[in-house]
């Protein structure tokens, strides 16, 4: 979710001032503190109905796209709900746009929508079906 940080410097200095294993804890624990940072006060988002079975809704609007961030190593979706919704990823390819598979994730926690996304990639999102999706997106 979030860019992973180093922290190997600051760990061998508390070990070589006699940290050892409190160092080690405390640099996981600053890990997993900063992944959570990713989503934490994450916008929401409500997508645009699509119009068919070949036009699935979307988000942003149509013609439109977002930009990823150095916020988040990934796009996180946590989708409004209790059951799952599949949503693919497109993205911006020289002056055309691919589009990843469908990925399924669950309502009310926290998905990806796809891992590993450069910063300033360009993307836009297309959920399964023509119905709304809504909830908060991290990128």
């Amino acid at each position: 979710m979030r860019k992973q940080l180093k922290f190997v410097p600051v760990v061998a200095a508390l070990t070589l001032l006699g940290g050892g294993v409190m160092a080690g804890s405390a640099a996981a624990s600053d890990t997993i503190s900063a992944a959570r940072a990713c989503t934490v006060d994450a916008p929401r988002f409500t997508s645009y109905p699509g119009t068919g079975s070949n036009d699935p809704a979307y988000w942003p609007a149509r013609g439109s796209y977002a930009t990823t961030t150095s916020r988040c190593n990934d796009i996180n979706l946590k989708l409004d709900g209790a059951g799952v919704r599949s949503v693919r990823t497109c993205f911006k390819a020289g002056s055309s746009w691919n589009c990843g598979g469908w990925h399924i994730l669950a309502e009310g926690r926290w998905g990806l929508a796809a891992t590993d996304v450069l910063d300033g990639t360009q993307f836009f999102l297309q959920f399964l079906g023509t119905s709304r999706a809504a909830g908060q997106i991290d990128y």
